[in-house]
């Protein structure tokens, strides 16, 4: 014999508005999940986490460098540990000095009084930052990817942090 004819509990509109209303809530859901793992990717590399203003050497500590390198002034790195918790900077040390212990020392007290970063930023105790000491342009600035400091004169830059490894 034939099978028996099916009957729906709901009539077949409803049937098929909810089958349309499964459709759109399973492509939100996919287009949802497919930001938030981008999101999440785009989150693992470098952040902002502040703006600090960056240091600034008094006219005898320029004037000293200039006197030390002669004619041909060159960039002086400098790389300065730093510990975060919650926004506060709360140890500074030079770890590659710049030859000139003065200056390290004015750098190292600079960020150490005035430098925060976002609340949010949890924070740890092994951060490198780079720096660059132009005596050509008398600035401090942050050392770009390639090594070489940047040509700006603005005193307040954007601190970045590679918070994938961290776990945010």
């Amino acid at each position: 014999m034939g099978t028996p004819p099916t009957e729906h509990l709901l009539p077949p509109q409803v049937m098929g508005y909810n089958r349309n209303a499964m459709k759109k809530r399973l492509l939100l859901l996919s287009v949802s999940l497919f930001s938030l793992f981008f999101v999440s990717a785009a989150l693992a590399g470098y952040v902002e986490i502040g703006r600090v203003p960056m240091p600034e050497l008094t006219a005898s500590e320029w004037a000293m460098i200039n006197q030390q390198q002669g004619r041909n002034p060159e960039i002086i790195p400098v790389d300065v540990n730093l510990a975060v918790n919650r926004g506060v900077v709360y140890a500074v040390s030079i770890r590659n000095g710049s030859g000139y212990p003065d200056i390290d020392n004015t750098i190292v007290r600079w960020i150490a009084h005035k430098w925060t970063t976002d609340n949010w930023f949890r924070g740890g105790d092994s951060y490198v930052v780079s720096l660059d000491v132009d005596p050509v342009l008398h600035h401090v600035v942050f050392r770009n990817n390639d090594g070489s400091a940047r040509n700006r004169y603005r005193l307040i830059e954007k601190l970045s942090a590679n918070v994938g490894e961290v776990g945010y």
